[in-house]
């Protein structure tokens, strides 16, 4: 019965042509996957070193020279949320820091955690929202508290291939800073007060003979170089809804691009401004982004296209569904969809370094009209950039090399 096709195939030149080329793979010749050499893996609770926890203020902790750093988590207990506030965190995290030495290697501030959210399948989400954002029992203990865990995703940990060694690398550290409206202060018995502060790393060692092999591949030459991603933080621009009005105006809120790094992906997000105190909350609605750079339009992209934006390889797009307000970030990537399970190829970038005036402009709506008052939201545009990260073979100290 196969003859008839086969015979058919062998006569189609674009078959004949196709099975000509080099790229040609047949599935059905055994070969063994690739294989990782077998190591021991361990979590290791670190408690902070140096810092208190307060309102600004900031706590260290030294990671451990135990192996490879694969994951690193930070967890800490809170007596009640700040409010209803399913984003809590938001206000007790302003910054956290990754340092070798005292030199400030990567940064993750709490936008740039929330836009890394925003880009999480439904799977992917599923425990940050049992840890972090979604409710959960308070542990009664004698006083009711609620855990929390963050997880600490550098552009280190986004590949195995480039995870911190930190049984080579110069001494490094994690260093939180908390917001400066949190509700954290102890020593005024505050029950929303944090305690319990501390990280869960969790390590990879190899045997003598592997590792001896990574340092050998790795270290041969004066230094090692390493591709990773970081997020850049624009200057917050205001937007204004003025009473009895619903969105920003026909004029958008414009963002001023001050980065001249190369960007991989932009993440755009809304977040009111309640108050006096200046604490924002979860992301809003965005109904259109508009980028303009050197007199040109290089994007201009409704709601109903923001899901497109992600472009897979086959055509289609692919679109996180956490079923949250995460959901209201929106990214805006200028290569293939990059985000899947198993991570991918490094497939584009754009370099700000010689675009002149690039502004991005954003329109956003609101739930309800407020006929009394206007009303402040925040507008924040945080970029996904690419940075070359050397590391000293003699010493083993970390720095950022190269970012346009």
């Amino acid at each position: 019965m196969s003859s008839a096709v086969n015979n058919s195939n062998s006569n189609s030149a674009l078959i004949n042509t196709i099975n000509a080329s080099s790229s040609k793979m047949n599935p059905d010749v055994y070969s063994t996957k690739t294989i990782y050499p077998a190591a021991a893996t361990v979590y290791q609770k670190t408690d902070s070193n140096s810092g208190s926890i307060g309102n600004g203020k900031t706590l260290s902790f030294q990671l451990l020279k135990y192996g490879i750093a694969q994951q690193i988590l930070l967890t800490y207990t809170k007596g009640n949320l700040h409010g209803t506030n399913a984003y809590d965190w938001l206000e007790v995290i302003d910054r956290i820091e990754l340092l070798s030495s005292s030199k400030v290697v990567d940064t993750l501030t709490n936008k740039d955690i929330l836009a890394q959210l925003s880009n999480l399948t439904y799977s992917q989400f599923k425990p940050i929202n049992d840890s972090l954002i979604g409710g959960r029992d308070a542990v009664q203990n004698g006083t009711g508290k609620y855990y929390f865990t963050v997880p600490l995703v550098f552009g280190f940990m986004e590949d195995p291939n480039t995870n911190l060694n930190l049984q080579f690398n110069e001494n490094m550290s994690i260093r939180v800073k908390f917001g400066p409206n949190s509700d954290l202060s102890k020593s005024n018995n505050n029950s929303n007060a944090v305690q319990d502060c501390y990280l869960n790393v969790r390590y990879k060692n190899y045997n003598e003979a592997d590792y001896s092999e990574i340092l050998t591949q790795n270290y041969n030459e004066s230094e090692l170089s390493v591709m990773v991603r970081g997020f850049y933080d624009e200057n917050t621009s205001i937007g204004t809804v003025a009473a009895n009005a619903k969105n920003n105006g026909v004029n958008g809120t414009p963002v001023q691009l001050k980065n001249t790094d190369c960007v991989n992906s932009f993440y755009v997000m809304v977040r009111k401004v309640q108050g006096t105190t200046a604490i924002v909350n979860e992301a809003l609605p965005i109904t259109r982004v508009v980028m303009t750079a050197s007199g040109q339009d290089i994007f201009d992209l409704r709601r109903e296209e923001f899901g497109y934006s992600k472009l897979c390889m086959n055509g289609f797009s692919v679109n996180g569904s956490s079923g949250s307000s995460c959901e209201n970030v929106v990214k805006i990537q200028t290569g293939l969809y990059e985000g899947g399970l198993d991570g991918g190829p490094q497939s584009n970038t754009m370099s700000l370094r010689e675009l002149n005036n690039p502004i991005i402009t954003v329109y956003f709506d609101v739930a309800t009209a407020d006929a009394n008052n206007a009303r402040t939201y925040e507008v924040d545009v945080v970029e996904d950039s690419l940075k070359i990260v050397s590391t000293v073979s003699s010493s083993g100290r970390m720095q950022v090399a190269l970012t346009n």
